[in-house]
């Protein structure tokens, strides 16, 4: 990782945290992903769902996006939520006000407290979430909240998992947009979707786009979109998504600080990647940072949405 620590040397304490660990996230949630439709996350295994109440999920990303507060909230204490989110509204009000900086800039307990919360969240190992937990200080106390959230709302908990988090890495969208666009008859949205979640098949409204493909189209896409919902959601370009998704996130966090990344900044962070993985990710951006860091708006914007208050 000698390209990423010099990459990091002279940027803010957080950023260098995310850049450290951003090899191994990437590689994990790849991994990951593969087995996603097992249904099953660490030491839990999640039941079938409730198919009906399953679905309007996919109609309403507000309660996705409680949701994750309340994993957030359940695991590490409300006080470290209400930091990070109160942190993105100052941060919001000063940009609005056209601040050069943030007049007053987390301690180093407080952003190690936030990143141990977001890094559990990032991560989609198994390992990985096992040894967060046994890490923290509250372990007992914070397996206990777990277990209850798992009990009171493992629907919404589940979805999180195995279908909103996913979504918005491998696909860079929310599953609200991709299931509209899927109702809609778009074929690379019901393909996608039907990788993501083959319990879409039962859901009405995508169900009659299935059989309407058969009739009204060619059978071959119509036996794609039947093998789509056996097949994993991950493709070619998986690890190169998630590694979009996650410079998006770090983008998004650096304007909580004194020094926000720039464009170029971001562009040689891909390219601190791919000298220590061995990769060729920067061939596939734009030749300029700064269509580079435009084409990151949709992740910076997910991120931005997910992490903030509802106020």
């Amino acid at each position: 990782m000698n390209e990423l620590k010099k990459w990091a040397k002279d940027k803010p304490y957080i950023i260098k945290i995310f850049a450290a660990h951003l090899v191994s996230t990437v590689q994990d949630m790849a991994e990951e992903y593969k087995t996603i439709k097992l249904r099953r996350f660490s030491w839990q295994k999640f039941p079938l769902p409730h198919l009906p109440s399953w679905f309007a999920l996919y109609r309403s990303h507000r309660k996705v996006d409680q949701t994750i507060k309340d994993i957030w909230a359940s695991v590490y204490g409300k006080t470290a939520t209400d930091f990070f989110s109160g942190l993105l509204d100052e941060a919001q009000q000063l940009k609005n006000q056209e601040k050069k900086s943030l007049q007053s800039l987390p301690t180093q307990e407080e952003v190690e407290k936030s990143f141990e919360l977001l890094q559990m969240i990032l991560s989609a190992s198994d390992k990985a979430l096992e040894e967060e937990i046994n890490q923290v200080p509250v372990k007992q106390t914070a397996q206990r909240r777990m277990a209850k959230l798992i009990a009171n709302k493992p629907l919404e908990l589940s979805f999180y998992l195995f279908v909103a988090a996913p979504c918005w890495t491998l696909y860079r969208m929310s599953p609200t947009r991709l299931y509209r666009q899927a109702r809609q008859g778009n074929f690379d949205a019901l393909e996608r979707l039907l990788r993501l979640d083959q319990l879409m098949l039962h859901d009405p409204a995508i169900g009659k786009q299935i059989i309407t493909y058969r009739f009204n189209h060619s059978m071959s896409k119509y036996r794609k979109l039947l093998k789509a919902a056996t097949d994993p959601p991950t493709g070619k370009k998986s690890s190169y998504h998630i590694l979009l998704s996650q410079i998006g996130f770090i983008s998004a966090l650096s304007h909580l600080t004194s020094k926000p990344l720039t464009p170029r900044d971001l562009y040689e962070l891909i390219a601190a990647f791919d000298a220590d993985c061995k990769t060729n990710y920067l061939h596939d951006l734009p030749d300029d940072p700064g269509n580079f860091a435009r084409g990151l708006a949709p992740d910076r914007n997910l991120w931005r949405q997910l992490l903030n208050s509802d106020k």
